[in-house]
C-alpha cells in the first residue's frame, strides 16, 4: 500500500479520534494522581487513636447498621489511619471515613458528587451510560489504527528522531507544527500502546458489564470476625498483605480479601490475589495466587497497573500525565496540519 493512501487514512482517523483523544489525554493527566487529590480533598481528617489495635468488626457493624443492604468494601485499613469504606447500591456511592478504634463515623461523603469521580465517569463512559461506554472502545480502537499508520509512515526516521537527528524546521508555521507533530507522536509512542492496548482491554470489560443487568445489594450480616481472620491470616500467611477486602454482596456470597503477595512483581494487580471466606463461619474456601495462574491470568493483571501507572511513584505519575498531554496535543497539532493542506 502507498505512502499517500496511509497518510490519508492516517489523517482521518486522526481527525475522528480527535475529540477523544483531548478528553482521554487531559481526564487521564489528572487521574494518574486520583489518589493523591482524594488525599487532600477527603481523607486527610484528624482522629484520636487512643489503643493499640484497630476494631474493623465493630466498624463494620456501625457502617451497616447506617446503611443496611448496601454493598460494602473496606477500601483503606492501614495501621494509626482513618478506614475508608467505599458503599455502593445501583443508584448512588459514599465513601465513609470511620475511626478504627471508636467506629465513629468521621465523615460521610457523596462520591459521585467528587471531582475524581465525574471524571472517572467521564473517562470511561463520556457520562453516556453504556453507549458511552461502547464509543470509548470504539474510539480506542480507531486510535490504535491511527498509532499504527503513523508507524507505518515514520518508520524510517523513528530511531533518528529518537535521536534528534531529525530538524525541527522553525521557518514556516506549518513545517514547525509538522516537526513537533512527529517528534512528540515519536517520543510518547511506546508509552501511548502502552495505554491504548490497556485501554481498550479496559473498556472491553466495562462495556461488557454494562450491558448486564447488576442485582440490587442484600448484604447479609456478617457474623464472623474480621478481626480474627486478619489475624489468622498474618499468621499463617505473613508473606500476604491484605489491602482491600470486599464484603458479600448476597446472601451467596464470601468476603473477599486481596493484597499482595511479598514475591509478586511490582506490576501485578493486588486483586487477582484473593482469600474467599465464609462469612458465617471465618473458614477460608479458597486461595488464589497471581504467581500460580496462567500466562493470560498474569497478563490481565498487569492491564491495570499499566494503565493507571499504579506500579511506580511520583515519577512515573508524572511521566504519565506528559504522555496523557500528548494525546491532546496531537490532536489539535494533526488537526492544524490537516486543515492548512485542506485549505490551501
Amino acid at each position: 500500500m502507498k505512502n499517500k493512501t496511509i497518510f490519508k487514512y492516517h489523517s482521518w482517523l486522526g481527525l475522528i479520534t480527535g475529540l477523544y483523544l483531548v478528553i482521554m489525554g487531559l481526564s487521564g493527566a489528572i487521574l494518574v494522581f486520583h489518589n493523591s487529590i482524594e488525599q487532600t480533598v477527603s481523607i486527610n481528617i484528624p482522629a484520636n487513636f487512643v489503643q493499640k489495635s484497630p476494631d474493623y468488626d465493630l466498624a463494620i457493624t456501625a457502617v451497616q447498621n447506617k446503611y443496611p443492604l448496601w454493598e460494602l468494601r473496606l477500601a483503606k485499613f492501614k495501621k494509626d489511619e482513618v478506614l475508608v469504606f467505599d458503599l455502593r447500591n445501583l443508584k448512588e456511592r459514599r465513601k465513609v471515613f470511620v475511626n478504627p478504634y471508636t467506629a465513629e463515623i468521621i465523615k460521610d461523603l457523596n462520591y459521585q458528587t467528587q471531582f475524581t469521580s465525574w471524571l472517572l465517569k467521564l473517562h470511561y463512559s463520556l457520562h453516556a451510560g453504556v453507549i458511552g461506554r461502547i464509543l470509548i472502545l470504539l474510539f480506542g480502537i480507531l486510535f490504535l489504527l491511527s498509532l499504527t499508520t503513523g508507524i507505518y509512515l515514520y518508520r524510517n526516521s523513528i530511531l533518528k528522531t529518537l535521536l534528534f537527528k531529525v530538524k525541527i524546521k522553525k521557518k514556516k508555521r506549518k513545517s514547525f507544527y509538522s516537526s513537533l507533530h512527529r517528534y512528540v507522536g515519536v517520543w510518547a509512542l511506546l508509552l501511548n500502546i502502552v495505554l491504548v492496548i490497556t485501554g481498550i482491554t479496559l473498556s472491553y470489560g466495562v462495556a461488557k458489564a454494562g450491558l448486564n443487568t447488576p442485582l440490587p445489594p442484600a448484604s447479609p450480616e456478617i457474623v464472623t470476625s474480621v478481626n480474627k481472620i486478619l489475624n489468622k491470616l498474618k499468621k499463617n500467611d505473613p508473606e500476604f498483605t491484605p489491602t482491600y477486602i470486599r464484603l458479600p454482596k448476597q446472601e451467596t456470597a464470601k468476603i473477599a480479601i486481596y493484597g499482595n503477595f511479598d514475591k509478586d512483581p511490582f506490576f501485578f494487580s493486588e486483586f487477582f490475589n484473593s482469600f474467599q471466606i465464609d462469612y458465617k463461619t471465618g473458614k477460608i474456601l479458597s486461595v488464589t495466587k497471581i504467581s500460580e495462574a496462567s500466562l493470560l491470568k498474569k497478563l490481565d493483571s498487569m492491564v491495570s497497573p499499566l494503565h493507571y501507572g499504579e506500579y511506580g511513584g511520583i515519577w512515573i505519575r508524572i511521566l504519565y500525565s506528559f504522555i496523557g498531554l500528548s494525546g491532546p496535543f496531537l490532536s489539535i497539532t494533526g488537526f492544524y496540519l490537516w486543515w492548512k493542506r485542506k485549505r490551501f
